[in-house]
């Protein structure tokens, strides 16, 4: 092992630690390490300390000296610790620990690991404990990290669930000024490998949206605010029906958030009429979704363009009552097209089973987009419904609107509605994206309300960061973006964290003497976060021991 000086195209000179290693019978060099400029300041204090150390050292001798065992994960751990102190999830955790003065060990410690976990891999509590803890860089775990404390930890999440989602509401509504008038709620199930529903009330057989009815289950109903920072949420019994939880979950919201005003923003499946009727009883406002369609009567006033009134270029809206309540119609040109390349997409399908010899009349009626526009002829014979599908095109473009809002122009209730996208979006990332709810290896009561706490909390950081990076519009770089490869597109906080992972500390051994610890280069995607959400890089070398 040995440190070079090299070149890149524009004549610039860096420091790296290499090695040489054997690989089918030939000797091969890898890069260890990029320390940076030779100009930079700092680079030239860790050339010092080497040079101080062996005065008259070549390259060759140096290899001899210089010990590179292990390496250990920064990148996350640096931006997560500057966001538990903005977010103020360290004050309400301290504020936790004070209340439990036997505890025993460090909560905010646990805490950390755990959440540090789930943006580096997802896995099990266990996992973390056997794995995880040693990969991080000790000087960001010093407390001790025992299987029973991160259990623990679960716990006092589970128990101190109200108490950390009303603190760091305020601490968001008034150190970081987030306004909270509009409020998107949705709901989605979030199911468990396994059938036992007498360990709990919570995990029991529903309907899923997973399509699982082989599986227990839990009703997760999340409420975020319009910039997709998450607010709270609750779980319920998984056979509980989605339109019942509206009324815990306002009662619940009310005595949590002091708030001036509540706009709950929702699919209609949520919001039936007496739901509607409950919020409206309440002085709560709401803006629900509504299918056309089921109001046959006024079909020729809700499609008729001559109706509306253009917005922009790309929209169009028309404004009436329904059953006491503002009705607004749009029409987008988003939305035309989108219908059109759906009803595209279902008719050539249908026209490949057509064209099959086999083709029989239950592959259709089986098929609920299938048999939209597909009827049968004289000779029971399946063809395509012509009629059905041009009265489905007359629909193209439209959706509706019901708000019980009066003070807010028709375009304003549309951007509102639009904002739905951004609960699903945080469905997705619950369930599936970076920070993977599922799957969920406790079956306990308060162990499932503590892992969800869990998740709430990292998700919370996870949309600070998503948030910061569309008001400052950062993009995405890679070398397809700039050989074309790939179109230019936002930066995702999932992508950061694949480069943030790579940043690492290298203790970088001198015999028996010296340990220099030195992280790695922090570039590209992972810099501009540093650089939107308002961190200094630390120094290269983070400590001498």
């Amino acid at each position: 092992m040995y440190i070079r000086t090299v070149k890149n195209n524009s004549g610039q000179a860096y420091y790296q630690l290499v090695e040489s290693f054997r690989y089918n019978g030939q000797v091969r060099k890898r890069v260890l390490l990029t320390l940076g400029r030779i100009e930079d300041h700092k680079i030239e204090d860790l050339a010092g300390a080497i040079s101080r150390h062996r005065k008259q050292l070549t390259a060759c001798d140096l290899a001899k000296q210089v010990s590179v065992d292990e390496t250990f994960i920064l990148g996350p751990l640096l931006v997560l610790e500057h966001l538990f102190e903005k977010l103020g999830i360290r004050t309400v955790m301290n504020h936790i620990q004070d209340q439990h003065p036997r505890l025993g060990f460090n909560l905010m410690t646990q805490l950390f690991a755990l959440v540090a976990s789930r943006f580096v891999r997802s896995s099990s509590k266990l996992k973390v404990y056997d794995h995880w803890i040693e990969k991080f860089y000790p000087e960001m775990i010093k407390d001790k990290i025992e299987v029973h404390t991160l259990y623990r930890t679960m716990d006092l999440l589970a128990a101190h669930k109200e108490e950390i989602e009303k603190k760091l509401y305020r601490h968001g509504r008034d150190l970081l000024n987030m306004p909270v008038d509009v409020v998107l709620y949705d709901l989605t199930t979030l199911r468990f490998e396994s059938t036992r529903t007498d360990l709990g009330r919570l995990r029991q057989f529903g309907y899923s949206k997973e399509m699982r009815t082989d599986c227990t289950q839990v009703v997760f109903g999340l409420l975020v605010d319009t910039d997709g920072i998450p607010l709270g949420f609750e779980v319920y019994p998984g056979n509980t029906f989605e339109g019942e939880t509206l009324k815990d979950i306002v009662e619940k919201m009310r005595a949590k958030f002091e708030v001036r005003r509540f706009i709950f923003v929702g699919d209609r499946g949520i919001f039936s009429k007496k739901n509607l009727d409950l919020l409206s009883q309440d002085g709560t406002e709401f803006i629900v979704g509504m299918k056309l369609g089921v109001v046959r009567k006024r079909h020729e006033e809700f499609y008729d363009l001559n109706r509306f009134r253009p917005i922009n270029e790309s929209l169009y809206v028309y404004e009436t009552e329904y059953e006491g309540d503002r009705l607004i119609v749009t029409w987008s040109r988003a939305r035309y097209e989108r219908d059109q390349k759906a009803r595209g997409d279902i008719l050539e399908k249908i026209l490949k089973k057509l064209g099959s010899k086999k083709v029989k009349a239950e592959t259709f009626i089986s098929n609920r987009s299938y048999r939209r526009f597909v009827r049968l002829d004289g000779k029971s014979k399946p063809v395509l419904n012509e009629e059905a599908i041009q009265e489905d095109e007359k629909k193209d473009g439209f959706f509706g609107v019901v708000t019980s809002v009066k003070d807010l122009k028709a375009d304003e209730i549309v951007m509102h509605y639009k904002d739905l996208w951004k609960i699903e979006d945080a469905f997705g990332e619950f369930k599936g994206s970076t920070l993977k709810t599922r799957p969920v290896f406790h079956w306990k009561d308060r162990r499932i309300v503590g892992h969800l706490t869990l998740c709430f909390l990292a998700y919370l950081c996870e949309a600070h960061m998503t948030k910061v990076l569309r008001q400052k519009a950062k993009r995405l770089t890679s070398k397809s973006i700039e050989d074309g490869i790939i179109k230019e597109r936002p930066l995702t906080v999932s992508e950061i964290m694949k480069e943030l992972c790579e940043v690492r500390v290298v203790p970088v051994r001198f015999g028996a003497e010296k340990t220099l610890w030195v992280r790695t280069d922090i570039n590209g995607n992972a810099a501009q976060l540093f650089t939107a959400i308002g961190m200094r890089l630390p120094p290269k070398v983070l400590k001498e021991t």
